[in-house]
């Protein structure tokens, strides 16, 4: 009676997996060896600098397109990712020349206009005045884009991009426009916002004109820090838009005029508070962030440009309340349920004690490369974090110069320490990191020379960290491969996207400033929380993707706890999950002023597929082979008791 029903569900499990097997097996990118590959993924037409990343098409599939800048800086080109043939294609319709005299600096993608489809705002440079024009160009999400605005000019140093009233909608922060360099009394720091849009007359005719959507302002602050001044950003700078202070709400940190203070502010209902100054190692290069212990604040990465350091700045903030009910008591840990409390005491470790990394001690005679040569304009080159293991701790990637000129990409990749080997300054570092080189799998990254810049990125959008190489050939010439991370792992991953809360269903590019927060628990059965970031830079070529790669370490369980924040003020500003599936793709749009928020959940095809396909057809022959024999055995037992019931002799009836 139920053999039919059993033998459909069992047709509809094999017709899923042939599926996704057929999906594994046009797969351009399978390889055997544990090392890095370098694959054609249609970049090797390309001529010119990689700006930034963005998703045109605005899918959700977490798969990124590539804006490149032509060699002589002149044109943004858009290079789409097809996912039928896995490579990138140059949208010819979407290129964007610039204005005669000025040269590319840096593009800003984004959904400025909030319609679900990806904008993008172009930063052009004059070499002779240091003007830096930028235009505001609107996506139509299949051949290209439209100039929108002409926006005000900035002065020298770069903008970047924030959320200035937690709207959600983009905005910049910048030092003096060019329109008031002139004005010693002008404000340090200025904005670029939505302004509202001009009532239209009562007898106008002709439709109301649009708002700017990049509006110029003075940068607004609380009345409690009138007497604090937000200091004018360096040129070049790394200032970003970053949940420094552990609530999961963006704050902003600054690098200051002559890159050796940086400032923070953190974020509030009431707008950006003061918080603190620091110093940064002197010569410092661009800061990057990540959470490099594994204990729930994002700490500071800073490289010594041109020499051979790179300094480890923890972030200091309550431990979580593990085994201290005194400590729970006073106050002085976080307890789970609070993952994302603000800590109004952190710090950050002053450069005396941080932990240094010495490229020489790795790799002798090199040193950090320390700009970009044949690039108009100044972009350093920075260090490239992110967990190419998915232990659950970020790895580097930066460029390194020889003496006789010769520049290649470094790998240096996070372990555990060994009991009293690490120590930050005079004391011992609390997890226990170290950094090793890899050398070992990396052929393809060392037979690559003139190497100028480099990035992660997820070639093939199955959750593991690739690397995105820009360099100079033989001829000169600039040109970007693309390295396919084969390294074997069993570690786990999520990749978390979370959107403007006005977008509806499409994610094109998500925002900066969202923080990503999770309960971890190890093989071990202990606790950690450890926290991402969202594309939390966007000046001179950060090279963030839209979404954030999280890896979890070898644990298969469901993520106990995972906290998004937004950096948003309209009401609730983060939101937890809970039962979230490793290896899987997660989108979030939050709606920040109820608790309402969506979280779609996009589980991603396993590599076992092939031998759990293999495994169900073995079982269903042998069930079967079980069944026929059985079948058989029964009828001829049947037969035999018929025939013996004809030939029995019913002695009664005689």
């Amino acid at each position: 009676m139920h053999r039919p029903n059993c033998l459909l569900r069992q047709s509809a499990a094999l017709l899923l997996l042939l599926g996704s097997v057929s999906g594994l097996s046009s797969s351009k990118f399978r390889f055997k060896l544990n090392q890095l590959y370098e694959v054609n993924i249609g970049l090797e037409n390309l001529r010119g600098t990689p700006l930034a990343f963005g998703d045109f098409s605005g899918q959700n599939d977490q798969l990124v397109d590539l804006f490149t800048a032509t060699p002589d800086q002149k044109t943004v080109q858009l290079w789409e990712w097809r996912r039928s043939t896995k490579e990138f294609v140059h949208l010819e319709s979407a290129d964007i020349k610039v204005s005669s005299g000025f040269s590319v600096s840096n593009v800003i993608p984004g959904d400025y206009d909030m319609d679900g489809k990806l904008d993008v705002l172009v930063q052009s440079t004059s070499s002779k005045t240091k003007e830096v024009k930028m235009q505001l160009f609107l996506g139509d999400a299949s051949k290209g884009f439209k100039e929108y605005e002409q926006v005000e000019s900035a002065n020298d140093a770069l903008p970047f991009a924030f959320d200035y009233d937690g709207s959600g909608r983009i905005a910049l922060l910048g030092g003096v426009p060019w329109s008031q360099r002139s004005d010693s009394s002008a404000p340090p720091t200025w904005v670029w916002a939505t302004a509202s849009a001009p009532p239209a007359p009562a007898n106008a005719t002709a439709p109301a004109s649009p708002p700017k959507l990049l509006a110029l302002t003075p940068m607004g602050l609380p009345a409690s820090d009138a007497t604090t001044k937000m200091c004018q950003p360096a040129s070049p700078h790394s200032s970003a838009f970053i949940d420094l202070d552990g609530d999961c709400r963006a704050d902003l940190f600054i690098v200051c005029q002559g890159n050796e203070e940086y400032q923070i502010w953190t974020s509030s209902k009431s707008g950006f508070v003061y918080s603190q100054t620091g110093r940064l190692p002197s010569g410092a290069g661009p800061v990057s962030f990540a959470d490099m212990n594994g204990d729930g604040s994002l700490d500071m990465v800073v490289p010594i440009m041109g020499k051979t350091q790179i300094h480890i700045l923890y972030n200091e903030q309550r431990p979580l309340c593990i085994g201290a009910a005194a400590r729970k008591q006073a106050g002085e840990c976080r307890e789970f349920e609070r993952i994302c409390e603000a800590d109004k005491q952190f710090k950050f470790t002053p450069p005396a004690d941080s932990q240094v990394i010495d490229v020489a001690a790795l790799w002798a005679g090199e040193t950090l490369l320390g700009s970009v040569s044949d690039f108009q304009g100044q972009a350093p080159p920075a260090v490239r974090l992110g967990d190419m293991d998915l232990d659950g701790f970020p790895d580097l990637a930066f460029v390194t110069k020889r003496g006789n000129g010769e520049t290649r990409v470094r790998l240096v990749r996070s372990v555990s320490c060994k009991s009293g080997e690490c120590k930050v300054g005079s004391r011992k570092q609390l997890d226990g990191r170290s950094y090793v080189a890899v050398n070992d799998g990396v052929s393809a990254l060392e037979q690559l020379g003139g190497v100028q810049d480099v990035s992660f990125f997820d070639v093939d959008g199955t959750g593991t960290l690739g690397l995105l190489v820009y360099y100079r050939d033989g001829k000169g010439q600039k040109r970007v491969t693309a390295m396919y991370n084969n390294f074997f792992t069993d570690a786990f991953f999520i990749k978390a996207l979370a959107c403007p809360h006005l977008s509806g269903k499409s994610c094109v590019g998500g925002i900066p400033g969202p923080a990503f927060k999770y309960v971890l628990v190890t093989d071990s059965g202990k606790k950690h929380v450890a926290q991402s970031a969202q594309a939390p830079q966007t000046a001179y070529r950060a090279l963030f993707t839209p979404y954030t790669v999280i890896g979890i370490g070898r644990t298969n369980n469901y993520i106990e706890d995972f906290s998004v924040g937004s950096p948003g003020f309209l009401g609730h500003h983060e939101r937890s999950f809970e039962g979230l599936i490793p290896n899987s793709r997660v989108v979030v749009f939050p709606v920040n002023s109820t608790q309402d928020w969506r979280l779609e959940l996009y589980m991603n095809r396993s590599e076992s597929t092939p031998y759990i396909l293999a495994t169900l057809l073995s079982s269903m022959g042998i069930l079967a082979i079980t069944v026929f024999v059985l079948g058989k055995l029964e009828r001829k037992a049947d037969q035999r008791e018929k025939q013996r019931a004809l030939h029995a002799i019913n002695f009664d009836a005689l």
